[in-house]
């Protein structure tokens, strides 16, 4: 099996094992406590499992928080689940945002300049490590609450889930988004991912200032050897120099550079390769929108991926031409464009969702031409 497929299995897998032991740790519920149900006794378990994980996963972000702080970051955002907390030119917003593959995250702006070298393990690791530590702590509180069996439960639980995440986050793992450990492990091992991380993180609090990719320095946007195709950190270089040709309205470079860049780019992760597989499909709707090229791309894998990620707006946005062009669904089309709008509305990088609402509205007024 190759590495890429075995990968794929490894976090389910490990989730199985976090939740199987989970469930030991709550049978001890309906073991050591009399007078109660054993339906409300797992209930009860089932309960302060899910209190643990997210209490771990909030502490994850804090961590990531707290280092990148003490290693000269700024902030930018925190995100737990859906709720999120933006930096934008009016102040700290909050926001509701979901990205799939992740239960949160905390993204910050790194010190110096494009060249500099600057600190990134604590950063990338601080979830991880306090994860870990919070599992010791609360493995030296279950031994002082073997009296109580719901705190003594919900320790053991802190411990498990700890653990886990510390785990799943801390071993190098590709994924539709790489994790903490594998995009560590590429920082370490290569000077221009450490580049490109600058420049990714630098991007995102650019555009939560307000500040639309095109006008950013042209710099940013080189083109990476080819030595450095299969780094996934490197890989968000051409990535986004495509998002910045469509904002600039430079749409066949872009087709050209996405041609290149899905053939030749084999570190790219899943999150971005579907985004420009997903801008293939816009293109080709905005232009020959032949029947046969569309389909090619828009498989039963693309699809299932595709309804992953329609918390992102190039996903709708193509999802809604589809509707009206491909499919000629004029339900569907409303519907799309109704949770497009709806999106663009709580989405928390205002002048990048306006771009992205300007290329669907002159691609709609187009087709009425």
């Amino acid at each position: 099996m190759k590495k890429a497929n075995l990968q794929k299995y490894i976090v389910p897998v490990m989730f199985v094992i976090i939740g199987a032991v989970g469930g030991i740790v709550i049978s001890r519920i309906t073991d050591e406590i009399t007078g109660v149900s054993f339906p409300v006794a797992l209930a009860m378990g089932l309960l302060l499992f899910c209190i643990s994980l997210y209490i771990h996963i909030i502490i994850h972000e804090g961590g990531h928080c707290v280092f990148g702080l003490l290693s000269g970051y700024r902030f930018v955002s925190f995100r737990v689940g859906s709720l999120m907390w933006i930096r934008t030119p009016e102040g700290i917003r909050r926001k509701k945002y979901s990205l799939a593959g992740t239960g949160g995250q905390c993204l910050m702006e790194p010190p110096g300049e494009i060249n500099d070298d600057f600190p990134v393990v604590l950063y990338n690791m601080g979830g991880v490590i306090v994860n870990v530590i919070t599992a010791a702590i609360f493995y030296g509180l279950s031994l002082l609450s073997k009296g109580n069996p719901y705190l003594h439960v919900f320790c053991n639980l802190m411990i498990v889930c700890g653990i886990g995440l510390a785990l799943t986050n801390g071993i190098p793992l590709k994924g539709l988004v790489n994790n903490d450990g594998s995009n560590t492990l590429e920082l370490l091992s290569n000077p221009a991912a450490k580049r490109a991380f600058w420049i990714s993180m630098k991007v995102n609090a650019r555009i939560s200032d307000g500040i639309s990719i095109a006008d950013m320095p042209e710099e940013w946007f080189a083109m990476p050897e080819k030595k450095d195709y299969d780094n996934s950190l490197i890989s968000y270089i051409p990535y986004s120099r495509n998002d910045r040709l469509l904002t600039q309205g430079r749409f066949e470079e872009a087709a050209e550079l996405r041609k290149h860049i899905l053939a030749e780019f084999t570190g790219m992760p899943g999150i971005y390769r579907t985004l420009l597989q997903s801008e293939d499909i816009f293109y080709e709707l905005t232009h020959e929108n032949r029947k046969e090229v569309i389909e090619s791309i828009y498989t039963a894998e693309f699809a299932k991926t595709v309804k992953q990620m329609r918390s992102l707006p190039p996903i709708l946005r193509m999802e809604c031409l589809k509707a009206k062009l491909h499919d000629h669904d004029d339900a569907k089309f409303k519907k799309n464009m109704a949770e497009y709008e709806k999106l663009l509305k709580e989405y928390p990088y205002v002048t990048e969702g306006e771009n992205d609402r300007k290329l669907l509205m002159d691609a709609l007024k187009q087709t009425q031409a």
